[in-house]
């Protein structure tokens, strides 16, 4: 799929929950939905970008919520907001991530090294998973408060091209990214049939953000195809208005998506072999609902 125009766009009316709105994809998104006519609450810990980004949007539509995505509170504060200012919730993005810093599998590392006392990427996990987990958990609920015969709603959750192929440097983020892209499979049997609300992943490559500012320049000397952060904008909008996808996760790069999950099932035959596949097709079929794991 390719990233749609916001003249395009469906979206008039419609209200979305984004964390991590005030920069990068986040405000990129922001911008394409307000413009579109969209009805958006967001909200960020970065507060000065936020508030610069909804004075220049001067939209009554558009609200910000100071928000830690590690604190459950705040999650579902955006979401009460919703309710409280709109009577409903159409959309949910959880946007906000970070990336880790330094090395955790350094190679100076030895068992008298005082780093070695501290878990200094714990806060990409709560960030970029169990953020995203609260958010989601809160999201379906709202999303399916009041809602009617034939309303669209649905989830957009933001994983990266780290989520299925390998990210040398990146252990932690890349281990979230996979965590993400798992959490969008584990549902995407269980909610749409149960209540209607479709989920779907964005795996952009790498994108001109602050989050990539140490390998961007080498990027671009060596040729190398990068988002802007307008491109992976469009494709998570482009989610939001087709209504009927589900279950769908979209490599997005230099303003393309190519959506990636039908092909990993079409194909495993060929990369697992035909009685693998029909094995696990029954034992997925047995437990399709996911009903069978929950302990009462």
């Amino acid at each position: 799929m390719t990233g749609c125009s916001p003249l395009l766009l469906l979206m008039s009316g419609y209200l979305s929950v984004y964390t991590g709105g005030a920069t990068g994809i986040g405000a990129a998104t922001v911008r394409i939905l307000a413009n579109a006519g969209a009805n958006v609450i967001f909200g960020d810990v970065n507060k000065d970008a936020a508030e610069k980004l909804t004075s220049e949007l001067n939209s009554k539509d558009v609200t910000f919520l100071p928000t830690d995505v590690t604190n459950y509170a705040d999650n579902l504060k955006l979401f009460r907001t919703a309710i409280d200012k709109y009577g409903r919730v159409d959309h949910g993005i959880p946007c906000a991530g970070i990336i880790e810093k330094g090395k955790w599998f350094d190679p100076t590392l030895t068992i008298d090294s005082k780093e070695l006392e501290q878990p200094e990427t714990e806060a990409v996990i709560r960030v970029n998973l169990i953020g995203v987990l609260y958010f989601t958990r809160i999201a379906t609920v709202f999303l399916r408060h009041n809602k009617k015969s034939g309303e669209d709603k649905s989830v957009c959750l933001i994983a990266s091209a780290a989520g299925f192929r390998e990210s040398p440097g990146l252990p932690t983020y890349q281990a979230t990214k996979h965590a993400v892209l798992g959490l969008m499979r584990s549902l995407r049997k269980v909610i749409y049939p149960r209540e209607g609300t479709r989920i779907n992943a964005v795996c952009p490559g790498v994108t001109d953000t602050d989050m990539t500012a140490a390998i961007i320049n080498d990027f671009r000397k060596s040729g190398q195809a990068i988002n802007s952060a307008d491109d992976v904008a469009k494709v998570v909008v482009g989610l939001l208005t087709k209504d009927d996808w589900n279950g769908k996760a979209v490599y997005v790069e230099d303003s393309n998506g190519w959506e990636i999950e039908d092909g990993i099932v079409r194909t495993m035959p060929d990369w697992l072999g035909k009685e693998p596949t029909e094995r696990m097709m029954r034992h997925l079929k047995q437990i399709s609902s996911g009903a069978a794991w929950e302990i009462k």
